[in-house]
């Protein structure tokens, strides 16, 4: 039997094979943060294309950590639930299965979304992407955001999805107390390792006391971090550990990279025509300012643009592999079936997920298992990594040429 579509258990959730939809930024809710039809139709073509469970783009825990991407989903309210639940009862219904990720996107994000004159952040350290300055978070703050992470997961749980990610990656808030070069607090939420995990730790608890023992609780961690004092592989093994003792958790999903480290989350091509028509503030300059990001900047960008290689995270997820019990999922350039089937009868990693692929191939899965494609057609152009600035997600392939 193949390795990628044998079945496999996450917590008391059974998969019926190794594929899994990974989190991204959709832009399909409406403006309140409510799934839509739209929604529903781009998830549905997931389901009917074979894929193991679907991990939804990041649903907002509060106002004060919400994307400034174009209408990210929210789940910070019990008004939302019923619209949730419509959307997910029509996936069942479909026999999918899917898990809402919740995120605070913390400093990582405008002041113009949150609605708040400052971003939150563990220490007052400005975000080099998006040049604000955020306020350090007092302790009374910080259990607040662990509050909400809970009720925000209960209110996953009533809506009816399968289970529940806590997001600690990419830059987002949870992420940014993780790693050295955000969290330069003196108390007993920075410093040692214990004690920048300690909003993890007491967050995986929280949530696993509001839906109870039984309902999958995932979690999605940093590998690698571009910068001297960013999260490192042997860090992230290690914080896999502490998230397996919490004993709050069901799976870990391993990634990499923020909006500072430019694309280490997403390796391929640099993606300037993307850039200068989706992505605020570039998409607003002139024809002169646009030429010169064009021919002077973007050439410079390519040179250290990280290349693209097919499960580039795999090597420290098969890291973590061996340090945890828990299930590993691994996202990151996973593109051949020869390739995924390998990591799982390998031992490297318990599932693969994956998102770029998907937008111009939601049926890749059900392709792999009939044995009508090897690799994904994805070419790694990354303009649906930027274009969510301004637009609702989908593949631009055909829309510029790389």
């Amino acid at each position: 039997m193949s390795e990628l579509f044998s079945q496999k258990m996450i917590g008391k959730l059974k998969l019926n094979n190794r594929i899994i939809r990974t989190a991204s930024h959709e832009g399909l809710a409406d403006r309140r943060g409510a799934p839509t039809e739209e929604q529903f139709n781009f998830y549905r073509a997931f389901v009917e294309g074979g894929i193991g469970m679907i991990i939804t783009g990041y649903a907002g825990i509060m106002q004060n950590g919400k994307s400034s991407l174009y209408h990210m989903t929210m789940i910070d309210d019990d008004e939302l639930i019923p619209a949730h639940q419509k959307m997910v009862e029509k996936l069942h219904n479909l026999g999918g299965k899917i898990v809402c990720q919740i995120a605070h996107c913390g400093r990582q994000t405008l002041s113009e979304a949150t609605g708040e004159c400052a971003l939150l952040a563990p220490s007052s350290i400005p975000n080099t992407f998006f040049k604000e300055v955020p306020r350090e978070l007092s302790q009374k703050e910080i259990i607040e955001i662990i509050s909400r992470f809970a009720s925000a997961a209960k209110r996953v749980q009533k809506a009816g999805y399968d289970g529940v990610q806590i997001h600690g990656a990419h830059g987002y808030l949870l992420s940014t107390f993780l790693t050295r070069r955000s969290n330069k607090r003196k108390d007993k939420w920075g410093g040692s390792k214990e004690n920048r995990f300690r909003i993890v730790a007491k967050t995986l608890k929280a949530v696993r006391e509001e839906v109870g023992k039984d309902y999958p609780v995932l979690i999605k961690l940093n590998s690698f971090e571009r910068w001297h004092d960013g999260i490192k592989p042997a860090e992230c093994v290690e914080y896999a550990r502490m998230v397996e003792k919490t004993g709050c958790c069901d799976a870990i999903e391993i990634s990499a990279g923020s909006d500072e480290d430019s694309f280490y989350m997403a390796r391929g091509y640099f993606p300037t025509e993307g850039i200068l028509k989706y992505l605020r503030p570039y998409c607003k300059l002139g024809k002169i300012a646009k030429g010169f990001i064009r021919y002077v900047i973007a050439p410079f960008n390519k040179l250290i643009q990280p290349p693209f290689k097919e499960g580039y995270n795999l090597e420290t997820a098969a890291r973590v592999k061996q340090a945890v019990s828990l299930p590993v999922i691994t996202v990151g350039g996973m593109r051949s079936k020869a390739f995924m089937e390998s990591a799982i009868r390998e031992g490297k990693t318990d599932f693969v997920s994956l998102a770029r692929p998907l937008l111009l191939e939601p049926d890749l899965a059900n392709k792999f298992m009939k044995n009508e494609s090897e690799s994904a057609k994805c070419d790694n152009c990354n303009i649906c990594f930027v274009a969510t600035d301004t637009a609702p997600i989908q593949c631009h392939k055909d829309e510029f040429v790389c």
